[in-house]
């Protein structure tokens, strides 16, 4: 297997300081894996499940078990997500589609699509991409960063079912979104005929997507 310039960024920062053996971790096939596990789930799946596979093969055992269990969870996440960056940064550039990267869904994209994302989670990738992000990270850094990056999610999968409830997907602009709901709302109102629980559905999209 190819080594990945990771390995070797790995070995001097662990030369430097007393660290859990992430090198031996990427070392196995790691990386292989999650490439074979990408090709054999093209509907996507959630980070949940990749790690829950993960774990079944064995390849987080090298982790330190005495560290707390946020810790643990959070060494799990940032090993499979810098994977994730490293893979899908690679594909971008080589034109090969990409990946679409959230705690939701994970799934692979063809060029176009990987395309219309490109630039959408630059700040992610930068983190996820440093590897003194996972080595420095201590118990409390950690419970703080979960936490925000939950709500910033959780604020994402809201805006993807808002915009399925009105029939949309991104890109699209606020102009294009309330258009969508105006042309919605008249079709469902009940004044017209239209259900109520539908109306309501359409209203709570809009609040969602566009907020003062």
């Amino acid at each position: 297997m190819t080594a990945f310039p990771l390995l070797q960024e790995l070995t001097s920062l662990y030369s430097q300081q007393s660290m859990p053996d992430f090198t031996q971790l990427i070392e196995q096939n790691f990386i292989t894996f999650i490439e074979y596990f990408l090709e054999e789930h093209p509907e996507g799946v959630s980070e949940h499940d990749f790690l829950r596979t993960l774990d079944e093969q064995g390849f987080f055992k090298t982790l330190d078990a005495a560290a707390s269990s946020t810790l643990l969870l959070f060494q799990k996440h940032f090993l499979l997500f810098h994977v994730l960056y490293s893979i899908n940064q690679q594909r971008v550039a080589d034109k090969r589609g990409g990946l679409q990267i959230t705690p939701m869904l994970i799934k692979q994209l063809d060029y176009l699509e990987a395309d219309t994302q490109i630039g959408e989670f630059d700040s992610l990738c930068d983190y996820y991409l440093e590897l003194e992000n996972l080595t420095s990270a201590t118990g409390d850094e950690v419970d703080d960063l979960l936490n925000g990056f939950w709500v910033k999610y959780l604020r994402n999968d809201k805006r993807g079912a808002a915009l399925e409830a009105l029939g949309l997907n991104d890109p699209v602009t606020d102009v294009q979104i309330v258009q969508r709901y105006r042309k919605l709302a008249n079709v469902h109102h009940p004044d017209k005929g239209g259900d109520k629980d539908k109306i309501q559905a359409i209203n709570e999209a809009y609040v969602v997507l566009i907020r003062p």
